[in-house]
């Protein structure tokens, strides 16, 4: 397990892992009431975790996470 620091790594690095199997794409969040937003992904291989406490990036998360429920939505292959 990876913790990625910054969100745009982060986001770059989600696209890319549900791109290569989407079938095998999983995302966990996690909310904590005292240490913040956790944000998981895996594909079983790879696997990227991101923390943070600030509110701007719980947005960042749900745009991010809008995006690929788009993706998943969508009847493209």
């Amino acid at each position: 397990m990876v913790y990625v620091n910054s969100w745009e790594e982060f986001s770059k690095s989600v696209e890319s892992l549900y791109f290569s199997d989407p079938m095998k794409f999983r995302f966990i969040t996690k909310l904590k009431a005292n240490n913040g937003l956790y944000l998981k992904v895996s594909n079983n291989q790879l696997c990227y975790q991101y923390k943070t406490e600030y509110a701007q990036d719980v947005k960042k998360a749900e745009k991010l996470i809008s995006q690929l429920m788009r993706h998943m939505a969508s009847k493209e292959a």
